[in-house]
């Protein structure tokens, strides 16, 4: 298999629908295929055209992309994959102008499928706690800066993160920086005695009940005491903030929460192949979902 994953090696993987349609059989059903309507796995008829099938259990038929986002969509599955592709090669996402021009379709329906990924990665988290050392912070996005900088800037999205030192993110849009709003989060993604690092932010300041949490001052100009230190976490915002203002341009509240987990999804796969990130999307793409419920109409 090429090392070399650019658009040449898609394309040659992805000649046509035929390789797409096949691709997809194997990520979603293996060698064993699986009616969408009932769970049956034994006696699935192919039909002569190779894309249809029958179940002998309930006598429906389906296809590969029948209980999918793909379902009674005109965009062809290459198009589709290769938004996957270029997403999974892009380090600062891609925006739907970009897009549109690359894969030649519109501005909307490139936005469309953005959403619709944005979506898949925004609810199919990893549900599994942050553990060692992890670095808990807020930083403020989106909208157009009035006033005094920092976290009494309230024109702009709070968001809260959580990132396990040299291990996974975990991002999210919150109404507040509140303690009440923080805490909570804190105690859901962060397994229960964990080493938590912050700064001297007061809405951290009962979380020594349940973790070790050291604390490093930046009001006193402190980022780094030992081992102690929010680097981690700042870095992240760092490159979030980059992608926002450079790629995306003040996504607006409503959608927010879907770019974090763009984001999201792009930190924790740093390490991935983009082969290996396209597989991720795609395996995270078989489920159904209604277009109402990805952008909220």
């Amino acid at each position: 298999m090429s090392a070399n994953y650019n658009l040449f090696y898609f394309f040659n993987k992805f000649p046509d629908e035929n390789a797409c349609r096949k691709y997809l059989e194997q990520r979603r059903w293996g060698d064993a295929l699986v009616c969408p309507h009932c769970g049956n796995s034994h006696k699935i008829y192919r039909y002569k055209n190779g894309r249809t099938f029958k179940c002998s259990h309930c006598k429906r038929q389906f296809n590969v992309t029948t209980g999918t986002i793909y379902q009674n969509s005109n965009i062809p599955l290459q198009k589709w994959f290769l938004t996957f592709y270029l997403i999974s090669l892009s380090k600062k996402g891609i925006s739907s102008v970009e897009l549109a021009k690359t894969i030649g379709v519109t501005q909307k329906t490139a936005w469309y499928l953005l959403h619709k990924v944005r979506y898949m990665l925004e609810h199919n988290k990893s549900g599994n706690q942050l553990q060692g050392v992890v670095e808990v912070d807020e930083t403020y996005v989106g909208g157009k800066h009035k006033g005094k900088r920092g976290r009494s800037t309230l024109t702009k999205t709070p968001v809260f993160g959580a990132v396990q030192r040299r291990g996974r993110l975990f991002i999210t849009p919150v109404p507040n920086a509140k303690r009440k709003t923080l805490e909570p989060i804190i105690r859901s993604r962060v397994r229960e005695g964990t080493q938590i690092m912050s700064d001297e932010w007061w809405a951290y300041t009962k979380l020594g009940d349940t973790y070790s949490h050291s604390v490093v001052k930046h009001k006193e100009n402190e980022y780094v005491r030992g081992d102690i230190y929010t680097n981690t976490i700042e870095g992240a915002w760092s490159h979030l903030k980059r992608s926002m203002m450079g790629t995306y341009h003040r996504p607006s509240r409503k959608h927010l929460s879907k770019y974090c987990a763009e984001f999201e999804f792009t930190y924790n796969t740093r390490n991935y192949s983009p082969l290996a990130k396209f597989n991720n999307i795609i395996d995270k793409n078989l489920i159904r979902v209604g277009f109402s419920e990805i952008v909220g109409t």
